[in-house]
């Protein structure tokens, strides 16, 4: 599902105008990153987002088999909680995309 579909989705939900709902939502995802940025988690009913830190490490480029350096990077994660986990695994499995 793309934003545009989803942003519908709760426009129609919530008897929202389309361009209010986008503005709503534009807006949930520019506060997740601030706090984020700011080091702090945010939890939501099914879950957290959190600032993982990756260690340096070796990989090699698989063309070459050069090994190179990785360096140490944070990135964002969402963790699921057993609620969102269970109520996901009660759906069968995903449509896969023809190519």
């Amino acid at each position: 599902m793309k934003k545009a579909e989803f942003i519908d989705i709760l426009s129609q939900k919530h008897e929202m105008p389309r361009k209010a709902m986008e503005s709503v939502f534009d807006s949930t995802w520019e506060t997740v990153i601030e706090t984020l940025k700011k080091g702090d988690e945010v939890v939501f009913q099914y879950g957290k987002f959190v600032l993982k830190k990756r260690p340096a490490r070796e990989a090699r480029n698989p063309i070459t088999g050069a090994t190179v350096q990785v360096p140490a990077k944070i990135v964002p994660q969402f963790k699921p909680n057993k609620k969102f986990k269970d109520e996901v695994s009660e759906v069968s499995a995903p449509k896969t995309k023809k190519k």
